[in-house]
C-alpha cells in the first residue's frame, strides 16, 4: 500500500489543479474590476493623455506621489463610490469563498475532477459553510475582543508610569499581538476543519462539525498551527513580493503595460495558489484523524440523546 503524502507535500501537489487556482484568481479579478468601475471615468479624465498619466506610467519618484494625492483630493466623490462598490464586492467575495470551499474540500486529494464534480458539492455544502462562518465570526468577535480589549486595558494600566522607550512596552505589545495571532489561527483552523467535515460526513451539521474539528485537532494543535503559519507566511511573502515588483515597474510602452498586467494577475494567481495549497494540506492532515473524530462526535451525540428526558405522556 502506498504511504500517504505529508500535509505540506499534499499542499504543493494541490497546486497542480490549475483550473481550480485559475477559477479563484479570475473570480477575484472580476470582483476587483467590478468594484473599480465607478472610478473609471475619473481615471480616464485624469490619466489618459495627461502629464499626470505620464508620471504614473513612468513611475516618477517625485511627481507620481504628488499627482496621486491631488487625485485623491479632487476625485473624492468617485473614490467614495468605489469604496461602496468595493464593500459590496468584498461581501460577495466572502459568500463566493464559502461556496467554493464546499467543492474544494470534496475534490482535493481524489485525482482529476470536472467542474460539475466541483460545483455540485459547492452548492450542497453552501448552507453548512454559511452556518460555520456565522459561528466562526461570533467566536472570533468574542475571543479576540476579550483578549485584545482586556489585555489592551491591562497593558495601558501597567505601562502608565513606564517611559515611552522602555523595552517593556515592546515586549508587552508583541506578546499581545502574537497571542492574538495564535488565537486567530486556532479559530481559523476550527472553521476550516468544520467545513472540511462534510468531506467525511456529508450530512453533518455545523455544531457537530466544530466538535469534529476540535476532536481532529486534539493533540495536534502545534502541528496544525505550524501548517497555518507556513501557508500564511508563504502567501503573504508571495503576494507582497509580486506586488512590490509591479509597484516599481515603469510602464511606458505597450509591452511594458502588458507585462505589468500579467504581473498584476500573477499576484492574484499566487494568492489563489496558496489558498488551494493550504486546503490541500488541511484535507490531508484530516484524513488519518477523521474516522476517530467522527466516532467521538457520534458517541457524544448519542450520549446526549440518551440523557435527554423522555417526553411526558399526553
Amino acid at each position: 500500500m502506498n504511504a500517504r503524502p505529508r500535509p505540506l507535500a499534499a499542499g504543493f501537489a494541490a497546486i497542480s489543479h490549475a483550473k481550480l487556482v485559475l477559477l479563484l484568481a479570475l473570480t477575484t479579478a472580476a470582483l476587483g474590476a467590478t468594484a473599480a468601475m465607478p472610478l473609471m471615468p475619473a481615471l480616464e479624465d485624469t490619466m489618459v493623455e495627461t502629464l499626470a498619466g505620464d508620471h504614473f506610467l513612468r513611475n516618477h519618484p517625485t511627481f507620481a506621489p504628488t499627482d496621486f494625492f491631488d487625485f485623491l483630493r479632487e476625485k473624492e466623490s468617485a473614490l467614495d463610490g468605489t469604496r461602496r462598490a468595493a464593500g459590496a464586492m468584498g461581501l460577495l467575495g466572502v459568500f463566493l469563498q464559502m461556496f467554493y470551499a464546499g467543492g474544494i474540500v470534496a475534490v482535493l486529494g481524489r485525482g482529476p475532477f470536472s467542474f460539475g464534480q466541483f460545483l455540485e458539492p459547492s452548492r450542497r455544502n453552501f448552507w453548512h459553510n454559511l452556518k460555520c462562518f456565522f459561528l466562526f465570526a461570533v467566536a472570533a468577535t468574542v475571543v479576540l475582543g476579550a483578549w485584545l480589549g482586556g489585555m489592551g486595558a491591562a497593558r495601558k494600566k501597567l505601562l502608565e508610569d513606564i517611559p515611552p522607550d522602555a523595552a517593556l512596552r515592546t515586549l508587552t505589545f508583541w506578546t499581545v499581538a502574537v497571542v492574538g495571532i495564535l488565537l486567530f489561527a486556532a479559530l481559523s483552523l476550527l472553521y476550516d476543519f468544520a467545513r472540511a467535515a462534510r468531506r467525511h460526513s456529508p450530512q453533518i451539521g455545523a455544531w457537530r462539525a466544530f466538535r469534529f474539528a476540535r476532536r481532529a485537532l486534539s493533540g495536534s494543535w502545534v502541528r496544525a498551527i505550524g501548517l497555518w503559519t507556513f501557508w500564511f507566511v508563504l502567501g503573504a511573502a508571495a503576494v507582497l513580493g509580486l506586488f512590490a515588483v509591479t509597484w516599481r515597474l515603469p510602464a511606458v510602452s505597450r509591452p511594458a503595460i502588458a507585462l505589468l498586467l500579467v504581473l498584476q494577475f500573477g499576484v492574484l494567481w499566487g494568492r489563489s495558489a496558496v489558498r488551494v495549497a493550504a486546503w490541500g494540506s488541511y484535507v490531508e492532515f484530516l484524513e488519518p484523524r477523521a474516522r476517530q473524530a467522527l466516532s467521538a462526535v457520534a458517541n457524544v451525540h448519542a450520549a446526549t440523546i440518551a440523557a435527554a428526558p423522555a417526553p411526558s405522556p399526553g
